[in-house]
């Protein structure tokens, strides 16, 4: 069976059904992969309830048979196999309605995301081309590249007009000012989280009279201004994406926003600008701008607790994972995020591209081994360890990372 044909065969068991219980992670891949299969549903007249997570569990899909998950369940090893699964984690079941790239031999990691297999499934329900300009957030909200089986999707995308290429400023934000001073990847020591900073150099670069003198003034600032890292510095500025049928056209700040309010906990706000609802705009950027701080805030008062290997505590649970990017931009090696919530230790791992690590294996036995769970991507993955376990934990993957 390829990839093809597990869609097909995704999208006809759902044209069979009358009603559909859909489950979605919370990021801006799992948000765009909802909006998709909500989008292809409607028009194919099924109807349709919508739960957005920030994890999965067995006991949270209560009838299996008519369950959609979207962006996780595939380490879900208790799942009924009648349950339908749109994902490219690192599978451990084995429903005959799973798609997922890893199954043929695809790469998950970084050539297709969630969004990508709900818009895989869409096309094959219905006629859904028009939908590719969201399967971009799955693309940039999980650092994916433009190859294999993305490219693909985005290639159709620009020569149907709906993806248009381009070279600019990667910073999202309505202005200058807002892209410096909430500007989280790239992460700009000194600069992020300042709005003074930010505002001089808006104010700097105003007197420019062309679009490139201005956007030059912008950077040369930020590479004077900042402490920022090199491989920061250098994503500052590159290919660009315009979205002609979403509410923000450019893909970056599209992505920043939806990814924001689903983690801020208004999943709902970022659900509808994906399913083309500007009303929500204003909201959505307030939102999106406090949550941001909230994160920028969470590293700058990080602590260090373990050099080997590198483990880093956050105060703010809910900005862990997005801390846990910031913090990677400056690691050589594999590093660990911890959080604390009202019920759990919250683990965020991360990994340099070309690692040989697998943090995904680590995090799930290591977290395993203390009544916990864990997954995700060889570099990139997460766990949720009981918080009386933590001191266990932290030994088991001392242990781990150093085999």
């Amino acid at each position: 069976m390829s990839l093809e044909t597990a869609a097909e065969t995704l999208a006809n068991h759902l044209a069979s059904l009358e009603y559909v219980e859909m489950y979605s992670h919370y990021d801006a891949d799992g948000i765009a992969a909802a909006a998709i299969m909500s989008l292809a549903l409607s028009r194919a007249d099924i109807a349709f309830k919508l739960r957005i997570l920030p994890g999965i569990s067995e006991a949270d899909v209560e009838n299996p048979e008519i369950s959609l998950l979207c962006d996780f369940g595939a380490s879900c090893t208790g799942l009924a196999e009648s349950t339908m699964i749109l994902d490219h984690h690192v599978p451990y079941n084995t429903s005959p309605y799973h798609v997922n790239p890893r199954l043929f031999g695809e790469d998950g990691e970084t050539e297709l995301s969630g969004a990508g297999c709900a818009y895989l499934v869409a096309n094959a329900l219905g006629d859904n081309r028009n939908l590719a300009g969201l399967v971009m957030l799955g693309i940039i909200g999980d650092n994916q590249t433009l190859s294999g089986r993305n490219q693909t999707i985005i290639g159709d995308a620009v020569a149907n007009n709906l993806v248009n290429p381009g070279r600019g400023v990667l910073l999202a934000g309505r202005t200058t000012k807002e892209q410096i001073a909430n500007s989280l990847h790239p992460y700009l020591p000194s600069l992020s989280g300042d709005e003074e900073k930010a505002a001089a150099i808006e104010s700097a670069c105003m007197s420019k009279v062309s679009d490139d003198a201005y956007t030059s003034c912008m950077l040369s600032q930020i590479v004077l201004d900042s402490d920022a890292s090199y491989n920061a510095l250098m994503n500052l500025y590159g290919d660009s994406w315009s979205l002609e049928r979403e509410v923000i056209p450019n893909a970056h700040t599209f992505t920043a926003v939806v990814d924001a309010c689903g983690k801020a906990g208004k999943s709902g706000i970022a659900y509808a600008l994906c399913c083309g609802d500007a009303s929500y705009l204003d909201e959505a950027w307030k939102i999106a701008v406090s949550y941001r701080n909230r994160v920028i805030a969470a590293v700058r008062t990080a602590e260090k607790i373990r050099d080997v290997p590198a483990v880093w505590r956050v105060g703010d649970c809910a900005a862990a994972s997005d801390a846990a990017d910031v913090l990677a931009e400056s690691a050589s090696g594999p590093m660990f995020v911890l959080g604390r919530d009202a019920a759990s230790l919250r683990v965020s791992a991360r990994a340099p591209r070309g690692s040989s690590v697998n943090l995904e294996q680590i995090l799930r036995t290591t977290a395993q081994a203390c009544g916990g769970s864990g997954g995700g991507h060889q570099l990139r993955a997460g766990a949720d360890v009981p918080l009386d376990r933590e001191d266990e934990f932290l030994a088991g993957l001392e242990a781990a990372a150093c085999t």
